[in-house]
């Protein structure tokens, strides 16, 4: 009598779709193309790359396409690659810039969302249906989802994300061609734009003013000194915090021999442009006081700016811009961690430097072009030394002098 034997070992490929196989063991998706091999026809498995099922179905019509393209000697038709396997790919590889570098941290969160709102509305289009029509309904769709301001400069952020991903498309050979019409509109209007200028200081006793309600505040010392030193250098927030007490030459926080100078590391790729900052009396006066104040509240942190929650690290980077949201009662006007940087332009422009130095002194690679775009122009008596010279020495005793544990 025969012993019926039942095969209880799962299958090692199990077709989901048309076309499309899934690995039991990876769970990865293949492809079942026949090859031409060794001299006959065989049917063979070729990934596809991915264990999602559409993503899967979009890398096979693709694949098909090309072949059929290729068979028929033109390449492959810019109609059936559609929008989500474009963004797709440029999220895979890590948002890539122009030199096919990684973007900042920032930069790549904001890449992220942006990616994720066009795919809401794109993801099945083709990139031949990129047309004006389409980006005034894309328009339309996003004003109604925002929640601060009128959605006109979230608009032309995405699509200027969608542009970076079409490039990078036809760089990896998705695309032949940037599909992205040349006269692509431009929503936010330059006469809606507000300087960083609006939300500066409007003097030096000011400045003082807002140091003082950060530091007669509980842990709030080293914010306040934080305002003095981006108002007083015009350096950002991140160039800031990286200072060291401890620093070693040529790195940030060291000062150079005579006392002139700090050694600071500019960012967005502009550390080569001017790499130091003039140490004037009224800094020299408050990094004196800040170290002074360091050695009794923290003497073990190694940063200018140590953080009262995270022993050895520095502030937040978020840290000065929510207090000055929560201060803002307190305040004349609204105030910025960015309006610190122009008011230190304005104050250099009132002395009568011309925008080219300013620029280098700010660590702008640019000149003054980019000055006059971002902080706005600039009296002409001004620059023929007839400005009304401001300096950043207060005129009153400073509001921070009775510093809490100094």
């Amino acid at each position: 009598m025969k012993t019926l034997v039942i095969n209880t070992m799962p299958k090692t490929w199990q077709r989901v779709a048309a076309g499309i196989w899934r690995h039991a063991q990876s769970l990865t998706l293949y492809e079942r193309p026949k090859l031409f091999k060794n001299g006959r026809w065989s049917w063979t498995f070729r990934s596809l790359l991915t264990q999602n099922l559409k993503l899967a179905r979009e890398e096979l019509h693709r694949r098909k396409t090309g072949r059929a393209a290729a068979r028929a000697g033109h390449p492959t038709p810019i109609s059936s690659v559609t929008i989500g396997a474009v963004v797709r790919r440029y999220v895979s590889d890590g948002f890539p810039d122009r030199h096919r570098k990684t973007r900042p941290p920032r930069t790549e969160v904001s890449e992220q969302r942006h990616c994720k709102n066009l795919l809401q509305f794109m993801d099945e289009l083709t990139v031949n249906d990129l047309t004006l029509a389409l980006f005034d309904r894309y328009h339309d769709w996003r004003c109604q989802q925002v929640t601060k301001g009128t959605g006109d400069r979230t608009v032309d952020m995405e699509l200027n994300t969608l542009n970076n991903a079409l490039m990078w498309a036809c760089r990896v050979e998705l695309l032949h061609q940037n599909p992205m019409p040349a006269n692509r509109p431009q929503y936010c209007r330059d006469r809606d734009i507000r300087h960083c200028r609006e939300f500066m200081p409007a003097n030096v006793d000011e400045l003082h003013y807002i140091a003082g309600l950060m530091m007669h505040q509980q842990r709030g010392v080293a914010l306040g000194f934080q305002t003095l030193i981006e108002g007083m250098t015009g350096l950002r927030t991140n160039e800031v915090l990286q200072l060291r007490t401890d620093a070693a030459p040529y790195e940030p926080g060291w000062v150079t021999p005579d006392g002139k100078s700090l050694y600071v590391r500019r960012s967005k790729g502009q550390h080569g442009v001017n790499p130091y900052v003039f140490i004037h009396d009224a800094l020299r006066d408050t990094l004196a006081a800040l170290h002074q104040w360091k050695q009794t509240a923290h003497p073990n942190s190694p940063f200018y700016l140590p953080s009262t929650i995270q022993a050895g690290m520095p502030l937040g980077k978020d840290s000065l811009a929510q207090t000055l949201r929560r201060l803002e009662p307190q305040l004349p006007r609204k105030i910025t961690s960015h309006g610190l940087r122009a008011f230190y332009v304005t104050v250099r422009r009132s002395q009568g430097v011309t925008d080219n130095q300013v620029a280098w002194e700010i660590g702008h690679t640019s000149g003054g072009r980019t000055l006059a775009e971002v902080y706005g122009g600039v009296p002409p008596h001004w620059v023929n030394g007839g400005g009304p010279n401001l300096s950043w020495q207060t005129t009153q005793p400073p509001a921070w002098l009775e510093i809490p544990g100094k």
